[in-house]
């Protein structure tokens, strides 16, 4: 599904797992600049 948003920039916070993660590589996918945040325990 194209959504229209390549060359766009997102923030993603909790990506380093679970649904940030999966929502930051959907991102990728679609061309969009992804740039990651998460904490470690």
């Amino acid at each position: 599904m194209e959504l229209g948003i390549s060359g766009r920039r997102a923030l993603v916070t909790g990506a380093s797992s679970g649904l940030g993660l999966a929502t930051a590589r959907a991102l990728v996918a679609q061309g969009v600049h992804v740039v990651i945040a998460a904490r470690s325990s």
